[in-house]
C-alpha cells in the first residue's frame, strides 16, 4: 500500500475526521467562520442547509476547493448550480473528498421554497458513492437532507438541518455500514449593517459529543469582508476574506488544527440573469 493511502487511513482511525465526510460545511465563507453555515443564505446553502437557497433570484454557479493540511490526497472539491424559478429554486451539486485510492462522492438534487419571512424549506436528494480503489470496489447509498430557516426578526435568523435522518446503509459494505446522521441548529444575528455573527451546534453520529461553532463577519469596505471563527470537536481556528463584484464573488479562508496543521479553502460564485 502506498504511503499516501496509509496516511489517510491513519488520520481516519486516529482523529475520526474523514469517515463518511459527506456533510463537510462548503464554501469559503463558512470555512472562515468556524464552519457556521446552517443559518446562512446563498448558493452554498444548497450543501449546508438547502432552505437557505430559497431567496436566490439569479442563475448561480459555484466552485469550491479545500486542501486539508496541504495534502493533495485529502482534497475536498465541490460544484453547485442553482436555477431559481417562480415555483422555487432548483439545484444540482457534486462533492468529492479524497483521491483515486480512496474517495467519497455525493451527487445532490435540491429544491427550496420560500413561504414568507418566517419559513423557508429545502430538500436535497443524495446519491452517495465511496470508491476504495481497484482492489476493494465501491459502496453506495441513497439518502436525503432537509433544512428549515426562519427570519424571526429583522436581525435574527434561525436555521435547522438534518442529513440522512432515515440512516440508509451503504450497499456492498462488509459490516453493513451506514452514513452518519447529522443534525445542526444555529442562528445568524445582524448586529449592524456591516457586522454579523453566527453560531451553531452540530451532532454527528460518527463522532462523540457535539461540535460548537462561532463566526464573525465585518464589511470593512463596500463588498470587502473580513471573517474569523472557531469550532470545537475538532478544535479549529479560522479566518478569511471575501470580495464581491456585480456578477462574481470570491471567498478564501484558512483553518488551523493544533495537531494536523493548516488547511486552505477557496470558493467562487458566478451569478447571471434573473428568476425564470
Amino acid at each position: 500500500m502506498k504511503k499516501p493511502l496509509l496516511l489517510i487511513v491513519f488520520i481516519t482511525l486516529t482523529f475520526s475526521l474523514f469517515a463518511h465526510d459527506f456533510v463537510n460545511p462548503i464554501g469559503g465563507r463558512a470555512a472562515a467562520m468556524g464552519g457556521c453555515s446552517v443559518a446562512s443564505r446563498g448558493l452554498w446553502a444548497m450543501q449546508n442547509n438547502p432552505a437557505g437557497m430559497a431567496y436566490l433570484d439569479k442563475f448561480s454557479l459555484g466552485l469550491y476547493y479545500e486542501n486539508r493540511w496541504l495534502l493533495p490526497e485529502t482534497a475536498y472539491k465541490s460544484a453547485a448550480l442553482a436555477v431559481p424559478t417562480k415555483f422555487g429554486c432548483l439545484g444540482l451539486s457534486f462533492n468529492q473528498f479524497g483521491s483515486s485510492k480512496y474517495s467519497e462522492n455525493k451527487f445532490g438534487l435540491a429544491y427550496a421554497k420560500d413561504f414568507g419571512p418566517y419559513l423557508q424549506i429545502g430538500l436535497q436528494l443524495d446519491y452517495l458513492l465511496i470508491s476504495l480503489g481497484n482492489e476493494y470496489g465501491r459502496q453506495s447509498a441513497v439518502t436525503f437532507e432537509l433544512g428549515i430557516q426562519s427570519q424571526v426578526t429583522e436581525k435574527l435568523r434561525l436555521g435547522t438541518y438534518i442529513f440522512n435522518p432515515v440512516s440508509f446503509k451503504l450497499e456492498q459494505s462488509i459490516n453493513q455500514e451506514k452514513p452518519p446522521i447529522v443534525f445542526r441548529f444555529g442562528a445568524a444575528y445582524q448586529f449592524t449593517k456591516d457586522f454579523v455573527g453566527l453560531c451553531e451546534v452540530e451532532k454527528n453520529t460518527d463522532h462523540e459529543g457535539v461540535s460548537l461553532r462561532g463566526g464573525l463577519e465585518y464589511e470593512v469596505l463596500k463588498n470587502f469582508y473580513l471573517r474569523a471563527g472557531a469550532q470545537t470537536n475538532p478544535g479549529l481556528l479560522s479566518f478569511g476574506l471575501g470580495y464581491e463584484i456585480r456578477f462574481a464573488r470570491i471567498d478564501v479562508a484558512a483553518q488551523l488544527h493544533q495537531i494536523l496543521g493548516a488547511s486552505v479553502q477557496i470558493g467562487m460564485i458566478f451569478s447571471i440573469g434573473k428568476r425564470a
